[in-house]
């Protein structure tokens, strides 16, 4: 049937949202010519609406472009779908976890006026991969005790060498975060999770040198002085230090958040990631669900205090409060050697 004499009109829809969310600087013509290897001009008839996508096309496009084909639903507003990533024992879906991660990363990068706004139950985990023994720490936490891969157990933090893959996948994450503007809401307890999982470690001694453990505690209190440095500036800092483009917020709430919330947007594109099981996020696209994340974001940043290039005395208290914590590990794994 064409798509002319469809009462729904899905594909005019399905254009729509298609041209919204894709990247300005891209030709969506070209892209879907190459997507479909079919001609420009095919490519242009279906994006006028003139010839019809099939239903392996518009899976083709849906794939590619990381838009749900729920989207075209704008009545069932209490259905959300989601897109996530399948994590089991096996290492490989880790990698696969991580690629996905850096798709969207690079995705974000391409839009030029993309913004995160992440409500940081825990510290961004694009953070943990800015410095090495940190984005160890992290990994290996995640693949040994969480999702227990086999090659991982009975085995000490020492004895586990990443699959490289996975150390410049990670690496290449975190570049792409630096260059994008974002806003970032903390609270007091932030950065406990991640202190809590390496005395964790220690206690159960899956460290097994001193040693590592303090390369692990001064690689994480690297990392927050990194974002400190963000704080003070405003602007956002690469993995060798170098001050980028890209502009910084950071506020403090009295408010518990609850979970790891991220919301983007990106001129008209936005989506929305949230956090489950741990470490792991799903995300959406769905405009009802995203418009209740904006606002939910947007309230917890008008109850909060922004610490970033202003308000400098409580700054310097928030951050110290953390290498307080940080210090108090030092010397409980000294005295616990």
């Amino acid at each position: 049937m064409s798509t002319s004499k469809n009462s729904n009109n899905f594909q005019t829809l399905w254009n729509e949202i298609l041209l919204k969310h894709a990247p300005a600087n891209i030709s969506i013509a070209r892209e879907i010519s190459e997507l479909l290897d079919i001609s420009q001009d095919s490519a242009y008839r279906r994006l006028r609406n003139e010839t019809d996508y099939t239903l392996d096309e518009a899976a083709k496009i849906a794939n590619h472009f990381n838009l749900p084909l729920e989207a075209l639903n704008n009545e069932r507003h209490s259905i959300v779908s989601f897109k996530t990533n399948p994590l089991n024992s096996d290492s490989n879906s880790y990698r696969e976890y991580l690629s996905n991660m850096l798709a969207n990363m690079k995705r974000l990068e391409s839009f030029e006026s993309a913004e995160i706004f992440f409500g940081a139950e825990d510290i961004p985990v694009f953070y943990h991969y800015s410095q090495p023994a940190l984005m160890k720490f992290k990994m290996v936490y995640w693949l040994k005790s969480l999702l227990l891969v086999p090659e991982f157990q009975n085995r000490h933090f020492e004895e586990i060498e990443l699959p490289e893959e996975f150390i410049t996948l990670a690496s290449d994450i975190f570049k792409s975060f630096s260059k994008i503007h974002s806003t970032e809401v903390w609270t007091a307890e932030t950065a406990l999770s991640t202190i809590k999982q390496i005395r964790f470690y220690w206690d159960a001694g899956f460290f097994e040198k001193l040693d590592t453990l303090l390369s692990v505690i001064n690689d994480l209190e690297a990392s927050i002085k990194v974002i400190q440095k963000q704080a003070e500036t405003g602007h956002k800092f690469s993995s060798n230090g170098t001050m980028t483009a890209s502009n910084y917020k950071l506020f403090v709430s009295d408010v518990m958040i609850g979970t790891n919330s991220i919301f983007v947007k990106a001129n008209d594109f936005r989506t929305s990631f949230i956090s489950y099981s741990t470490f792991n996020f799903m995300q959406t696209t769905n405009a009802e669900f995203n418009a209740q994340n904006e606002m939910w974001m947007n309230n917890l940043i008008s109850r909060s205090t922004l610490i970033s290039l202003v308000s400098e005395k409580q700054r310097n208290q928030f951050f110290k409060s953390i290498y307080k914590l940080l210090e108090e590990l030092r010397n409980y794994a000294k005295e616990n050697n």
